[in-house]
């Protein structure tokens, strides 16, 4: 069983919204569920993947992106300077780009270790076809072997951090009870579109707050598509598949079953549903060392 990426940790600030604004009731759970059930709509724009897929290099294929040159991403990321890092993790690092027709866009670095050929490959063959204003939108990427080129894939620019900054009252950011609905309403657009919105589906597998971003106009968008799997086709129920995903907010009935389905995703943003009311991180560790699900917490009798 493979786990991709860390625990989500306990955050010695956490950031409840303002009682002044709003108060604690069992009302907002009303709220947030009916927003979420009538939120799964979308409208629906795919780009075309055309001619047949190869099982090699991505430049046999033909894919509606663009194909950067490692020179252009170099000139743009100011040689990949620490100044234009966005931020870093397991699967690499995201740098701030700056282009004078497509003006600022993300780029990610995959570690040449953490991040298989495949996987590249299998994230820019579905994302190609995807596109929703939930979605980080995929511009293009750059496959190429040695110090110029690896495997890169280039982002819209996402200005206002991640929903886990906000959760967790990073930086002073909080969010009041209207934010907070708006954004899972957004995200669960973003969710459903995978799921509804293409065909076959594809299946994200690493929902959590840290990829869902938070867009100009403060609107939720999806990110981080390294896991995606493409789901069920016709009568199928489930999908085969290795356990990947961040613990946390893993569903437990794919684990014990190495059955993937869109319900996987589904469980995972339950999750986040929990952390946006309750504010805690979603494993918290006791003074026991034992973890502590958010979902044991809400469960807590009053």
């Amino acid at each position: 069983m493979e786990i991709r990426y860390h625990v989500v940790v306990p955050s010695p600030e956490l950031a409840p919204p303002s009682a002044a604004k709003s108060s604690f009731t069992l009302n907002i759970w009303e709220i947030v569920i009916a927003c979420v059930i009538t939120a799964v709509g979308g409208t629906l724009t795919l780009v075309e993947v055309l001619g047949k897929k190869s099982a090699g290099n991505l430049k046999a294929e033909k894919i509606l992106l663009r194909r950067f040159q490692f020179e252009e991403l170099d000139k743009a990321t100011q040689n990949f300077s620490k100044d234009c890092l966005l931020g870093y993790g397991g699967f690499g690092n995201v740098y701030k780009g700056t282009f004078d027709v497509e003006g600022t866009l993300a780029i990610k670095v995959a570690h040449s270790d953490s991040y298989p050929v495949e996987e590249f490959r299998n994230e820019v063959r579905l994302l190609s076809r995807v596109k929703h204003d939930n979605l980080v939108g995929l511009v293009g990427f750059c496959e190429g072997t040695g110090a110029k080129g690896g495997k890169i894939l280039v982002y819209e620019y996402v200005p206002n951090g991640s929903l886990l900054e906000y959760i967790m009252g990073r930086k002073g950011r909080s969010l009041n009870w209207r934010q907070r609905v708006i954004l899972a309403i957004g995200a669960a657009k973003g969710i459903a579109h995978l799921h509804e919105g293409v065909k076959p589906s594809i299946i994200h597998r690493d929902i959590k707050p840290s990829n869902i971003l938070l867009g100009e106009g403060f609107e939720a968008k999806v990110s981080d598509f390294g896991l995606v799997k493409t789901g069920p086709i016709g009568d199928q129920s489930h999908v085969s598949s290795q356990v990947k995903g961040t613990p946390g907010y893993l569903d437990p009935a794919y684990c014990s079953s190495f059955h993937l389905s869109p319900f996987s995703d589904v469980y995972s943003f339950g999750v986040i549903l929990l952390q946006l009311v309750s504010a805690r991180p979603a494993v918290d560790i006791a003074k026991n060392n034992l973890n502590f699900h958010v979902i044991e917490w809400v469960s807590i009798p009053p």
